[in-house]
């Protein structure tokens, strides 16, 4: 499995993720013509979208996707909630999910995760490999598939905390794309109204640099091939901010990588 982010942040979210010649998008934040141009620099197209799974219903989630539909049906997956909030609920190619389930897409499972945001329902994702590769000879001859277990990972982005359920659901995976949105102290003397600063720091809000680290040591952190710290404020917080504070509990350093806003990243694989 790999996956690599077309675009993070306050502006605009879409993650891709592949395994053995499926392809899903996870979100539809970023305008088409964005959109096109990440996928091509990913060797990517339209076409080769199998499925799209969208958290929720704000504009840096779904910007793009009535555009992209009229371009490409594909299926799109979202909760009901999410659904009658974007105005999706008309739209013949929405699929409805509710939490816990996980939906088969070719290689791929991905299950719906409730979590605390300022949404009408919104959910986060786990994604995990389905197609196991052939089994060696050995392996035969053991009756096992030499110690592989499909591949996990986990978006975990807009969350205002970390409930049980989303610690139970996401610990121990393989890749994590976590939220880093603000810096407290930057936050609070920045240019946003208090309401707004308020709502952010709420606990249906988004995840501080101090709560991903809170967060990210409940999740069996030393399993991790790859964690991205992603949808990172430009007004409330900045890369070295949010890498500080990491770096403290997650001694990967090189397996440590930023999403950034208009490029994403590129491919992650997970071995």
């Amino acid at each position: 499995m790999r996956f690599a982010s077309l675009g993070s942040g306050s502006k605009g979210n879409a993650l891709v993720v592949s395994h053995q010649g499926t392809h899903v998008l996870l979100d539809c934040g970023l305008s088409l013509k964005h959109t096109e141009a990440a996928l091509c620099r990913l060797e990517l197209g339209l076409e080769s979208l199998d499925a799209i799974f969208i958290t929720h219903e704000h504009g840096d989630h779904v910007r793009g996707l009535k555009s992209l539909l009229r371009r490409r049906s594909v299926p799109v997956y979202m909760t009901h909630g999410t659904a009658l909030a974007a105005a999706c609920n008309s739209l013949p190619q929405v699929v409805y999910i509710s939490d816990k389930q996980e939906i088969d897409v070719g290689g791929l499972a991905v299950r719906a995760v409730i979590v605390p945001h300022d949404a009408r329902e919104p959910c986060q994702y786990l994604v995990r490999e389905t197609m196991l590769p052939a089994r060696t000879d050995n392996a035969v001859a053991s009756g096992g598939e030499c110690g592989y277990a499909g591949k996990k990972l986990g978006l975990l982005t807009d969350l205002g905390s970390a409930s049980a359920h989303v610690i139970d659901t996401f610990s121990g995976c393989d890749a994590l794309v976590l939220e880093c949105n603000h810096d407290v102290d930057m936050l609070m003397q920045g240019p946003y109204p208090a309401s707004v600063k308020q709502r952010v720091r709420s606990d249906w809000g988004h995840l501080s640099n101090t709560q991903a680290c809170e967060l990210l040591c409940e999740l069996q952190p030393d399993k991790l091939q790859w964690l991205v710290l992603a949808h990172i404020s430009e007004k409330n917080n900045c890369k070295k901010l949010a890498l500080e504070q990491i770096q403290g509990v997650f001694s990967r350093h090189e397996r440590l990588v930023v999403a950034d806003q208009q490029q994403g990243f590129d491919w992650l694989e997970l071995n």
